[in-house]
């Protein structure tokens, strides 16, 4: 059990060289270019920036012009908060745009793990239709599941306890789904059916997701770590497919 947990964590670093041996590293640095666009585009013109802005300004007519070091300490943070905002919102809709360019990944790792199995492909529109509805089911399960973590935190003297663990479970299933997706979507597969595949190959699940979430939670870094960690994760589905085969 713990060797298999200890072989999940390695599936990044499997997965880049892997990546390096296929020749298709530089696939990786076009959803970390694009997330950095989306973070100038959406801080620089889009609401965020504009929330920003009309916030500072509102502080600034509260504080008196004496203070200029509160008031610039202020507007630093407000301006922090709005980059971890604008961050995580990007990354989302990268995650959507660039969905073609990680099924062009997935297809590559398939191929060479997975050698005579014929990975399923098709346009750039249907992986952008596909991401679109994960994502929107993604929301549903959320709110299901921050719906149950009110409800268990008022489960008296337990309740904090198991609120924590709840959280950290409903955070690590996330990230093995998020980040299998581009794999799983291509073979038309439900969100039951990729449950049923990671199950297979759990304790690598966990070991995996133990080492990405950190990686994909930490604003700024998650934007050049996000494509690596989607290339590990296609790397921990196909290895998911290829148990679920044998065993059938």
């Amino acid at each position: 059990m713990l060797g298999r947990i200890w072989t999940g964590t390695a599936y990044l670093r499997r997965a880049w060289v892997l990546c390096g041996e296929l020749k298709i590293r530089w696939l990786l640095a076009v959803p970390m270019v694009m997330n950095v666009a989306l973070v100038f585009l959406l801080f620089r013109y889009g609401l965020m920036g504009a929330i920003s802005r009309a916030l500072i300004d509102i502080i600034s007519e509260q504080v008196s012009t004496t203070a200029t070091v509160l008031l610039t300490i202020v507007t630093r943070f407000v301006d922090i908060l709005i980059v971890v905002l604008v961050t995580y919102t990007a990354v989302r809709f990268s995650a959507i745009i660039a969905s073609p360019v990680y099924g062009v990944i997935a297809e590559r790792v398939s191929d060479a793990l997975l050698p005579g199995q014929t990975f399923p492909t098709r346009s750039w529109a249907a992986d952008i239709l596909a991401a679109i509805g994960y994502e929107s089911k993604k929301f549903i399960l959320t709110l299901c599941g921050a719906s149950i973590a009110v409800l268990v935190s008022f489960i008296p003297i337990f309740g904090p306890a198991l609120n924590v663990g709840w959280s950290i479970a409903i955070a690590l299933t996330f990230v093995c789904l998020d980040f299998t997706d581009a794999s799983f979507s291509r073979r038309g597969q439900s969100i039951r059916a990729r449950a049923r595949e990671l199950g297979r190959v759990l304790p690598e699940a966990l070991g995996f997701a133990a080492v990405a979430l950190p990686l994909v939670s930490i604003p700024v870094l998650n934007l050049f770590t996000l494509p690596w960690c989607c290339a590990a994760g296609m790397y921990l589905a196909t290895e998911a497919h290829r148990r679920a085969e044998v065993s059938s």
